[in-house]
């Protein structure tokens, strides 16, 4: 069973489902695109051990967000300890998917002492990403980006050589070009990009804070995973002694039957 809640943020109302009814908090962030339901399926492994609450993003899903107003650190902290208040939770596990991953991070970096346990899949936020900090936090890079939807034919001739060069690989060059077919999905892909550009983790700070308290977290990653390949994981974990990586038989998609036992069992145990 899951029951549709939300919270009022600055910028925002955010929509979350609750699912399970366990005495620990697990938080569920999902990918660009996505929406809370992804997370639907753990209900059948975890409903018994946690109170999960999949929570909708802003401009995905039932959550409303205000165009043009970026999520803030202090907006996304206050809605993880407004969410613990609720729940009357001293520590959180957290799980994010690709973008959600990101978001997890931030959150790890910012409240360390309250993480239990981190679940990354396919996670976004591993590495520095040069392309997205140039489109969103550069104005050269915020010009050309909005160019580049206002009129994406101009840049399909460049999309091509890039992808021809091999130095565009074929799934990103298949998710701009999918994401180029209409005005709508320009506008959401903008929207998106801008809105959660400052939930991006100090990696300096982050890897301390691991340290420090010693999180665990487990990476799921995609043997065939094209868009976050398992190197960035790889890169991630240097340094971090309570980081382990799981890589699956999978590309960039990955809750499956085969997945979500052991993602679910990393979750109860720490067993990864």
């Amino acid at each position: 069973m899951q029951m549709s809640e939300f919270a009022k943020l600055e910028s925002g109302t955010i929509h979350y489902l609750k699912i399970g009814s366990g005495k620990r908090l697990l938080l569920c962030f999902h990918g660009y695109g996505n929406n809370a339901s992804l997370f639907i399926p753990f209900q059948k492994y975890l409903a018994n051990d946690f109170t999960i609450l999949s929570i909708d993003l802003p401009h995905h899903g039932r959550s409303k967000w205000i165009d043009g107003h970026l999520l803030h650190r202090h907006e996304l902290k206050q809605l993880v300890e407004t969410l613990m208040a609720l729940h009357h939770a001293s520590q959180i596990s957290l799980v994010g998917y690709s973008m959600g991953g990101r978001v997890c991070l931030v959150i790890a970096e910012m409240m360390p002492e309250k993480i239990e346990r981190i679940l990354l899949v396919a996670s976004d936020g591993l590495v520095f990403n040069p392309l997205y900090f140039f489109v969103t936090k550069t104005l050269i890079g915020r010009k050309i980006f909005r160019s580049f939807l206002a009129d994406p034919n101009k840049y399909l001739k460049l999309l091509k050589w890039l992808r021809d060069k091999d130095w565009l690989d074929a799934s990103r060059y298949k998710f701009i070009t999918y994401y180029l077919e209409n005005a709508e999905d320009r506008k959401f892909l903008r929207h998106v990009w801008q809105d959660m550009s400052l939930i991006v983790p100090s990696m300096k700070n982050l890897k301390s804070s691991i340290n420090k308290y010693q999180i665990q977290i487990c990476i799921f990653s995609g043997k065939f995973d094209r868009v976050i390949p398992t190197t960035q994981a790889q890169q991630f974990m240097k340094g971090l002694s309570t980081v382990q990586l799981l890589v699956v038989q999978h590309g960039h998609r990955m809750f499956g039957a085969d997945s979500l036992p052991k993602m679910a069992s990393y979750l109860i145990n720490g067993k990864c």
